[in-house]
């Protein structure tokens, strides 16, 4: 049985809505040009790496058959269409100067290849290098001499560098199986290894690029999947460096498995990024030019219910949890998940990237998140924060209880983080959720 695809259900939730229909033309306009955004990903790097592992425990389809013999799987470059999203698996090198120099000329060729309105047809391309070994000459050359210099302009927004294998960077030492991370030993290793890999290519190229580290697991066939450690991450970076108006490409394709995406380094909350990606998507793209204001969660409820379902763990409910949840149509804000403040803050007229809001955010990812409770505490302030700026939205006096909720609660939070004193300021704001979720039972 065919699921349904997310831009069928945001073109019913147009049609449904109780909107003028010259705002609903608007709306179909948008989408229907979204609907033809391609988004053209080429994955590569040396024979053994992980490529076809890391498209499999990304996108949940065996569309890439994993190589466990002798003989690379991918042994020319093959396209993978789902949907919007294009895949390029391109050939492994490192299996012979002949073979590596035919390798080369066909990505050297893609990569310069043109789409029908004479841009580049590749949007992205992804490198994965071997975590487990030290011999990365294959790689550099291929990123230094062969995938960087036929970049075009912009080399820098249009490659990303990725290091599989993270969980046997050290011959599986330092690695603890239980939590399934790395130890603060093998962390370090896979830092270092990081900052040269970086190193390496800028003194070749001079183009500065930022990798990451990741572990894809591993599936054979009929065997139980290995839990990937960073995955969310590396999505993270994926969907950043892609073209604004194409993000919403991959919706329809990822992994739906919530312990897939779980495991991440902490140092910022992936999910939730993702997720503020996407609905920035909707929100410049879709939403341009029609009068419809606040009422965009109302408009796209149901195809935000069918996001969260679709992508499952990875960004949760997308524009459901956004908008459906919080009542009035007020966004989250960018960055992902600050709801009271952004609420109290678009009462107040600012913008989303105004000085309140980066603080509260700063405060979140920089320090809460990497606090024993942080991760608990932001998982139910997500679960929470919607309600009640949806009953808040339908009071008479709002705007009130939003300048009661400043004066009572987010200004001295916010001269908590000025001056450093990050306890103080959690336990007021944790203070503030209690009181306000027991208040809006009044509400009703």
């Amino acid at each position: 049985m065919n699921k349904e695809k997310f831009f069928d259900a945001m073109e019913k939730d147009i049609q449904s809505a109780n909107i003028p229909e010259s705002e609903k033309t608007k709306l179909m306009q948008n989408l229907l040009h979204l609907k033809e955004q391609k988004i053209n990903l080429m994955i590569t790097g040396a024979t053994g790496s992980g490529k076809s592992s890391t498209i499999n425990a990304l996108f949940d389809m065996e569309v890439a058959k994993v190589g466990v013999g002798v003989n690379p799987e991918t042994m020319d470059i093959a396209k993978y269409e789902l949907d919007n999203l294009i895949l390029w698996d391109s050939p492994g090198l490192g299996d012979g100067k002949e073979a590596d120099n035919r390798h080369a000329k066909n990505i050297i060729k893609k990569l310069n290849e043109l789409d029908n309105k004479g841009e580049l047809l590749i949007d992205l391309v992804l490198v994965i290098l071997d975590g487990s070994t030290r011999d990365l000459g294959t790689s550099y050359e291929l990123i230094n001499k062969v995938i960087i210099p036929n970049l075009g302009e912009n080399k820098e927004q249009r490659i990303l560098v990725a290091i599989n294998q993270a969980d046997v960077a050290m011959k599986g030492r330092y690695w603890n199986y239980e939590k399934n991370q790395p130890e603060q030993k093998l962390k370090e290793f896979l830092d270092e290894k990081a900052v040269s890999v970086k190193k390496r290519i800028k003194e070749a190229t001079g183009v500065d690029i930022d990798p990451i580290y990741y572990s894809a697991g591993f599936k054979e066939e009929g065997e139980e999947q290995q839990k990937p450690y960073n995955l969310s991450k590396l999505l993270y970076y994926i969907v950043k460096a892609t073209p604004e108006e194409k993000r919403l490409s991959y919706i329809d394709n990822l992994n739906e498995e919530e312990e897939m995406w779980k495991d991440d380094d902490g140092l910022k909350d992936y999910r939730a990024e993702v997720q503020q990606s996407f609905f920035t998507t909707v929100k410049e793209h879709v939403v341009k030019g029609a009068e419809i204001g606040g009422k965009i969660g109302s408009v796209f409820g149901k195809a935000g219910e069918f996001a969260g379902k679709v992508v499952g763990g990875v960004v949760g409910g997308l524009i459901g949890i956004r908008k459906k949840k919080s009542g009035g149509g007020r966004s989250s804000g960018g960055g992902g998940g600050c709801y009271i403040t952004t609420a109290v803050c678009e009462y107040q007229n600012k913008q989303d990237d105004c000085y309140e809001l980066t603080q509260f955010r700063k405060f979140r990812d920089e320090w809460l998140l990497n606090q024993p409770d942080g991760k608990e505490l932001i998982s139910e302030y997500y679960e929470t924060a919607p309600q009640i700026v949806e009953q808040i939205e339908k009071l008479p006096n709002k705007g009130e209880v939003y300048k009661h909720i400043n004066e009572q609660y987010l200004t001295p939070c916010l001269a908590y983080i000025e001056n450093n004193q990050m306890l103080q300021c959690k336990k007021l704001y944790t203070e503030m959720m209690h009181n306000l979720y027991e208040e809006k039972k009044l509400w009703h």
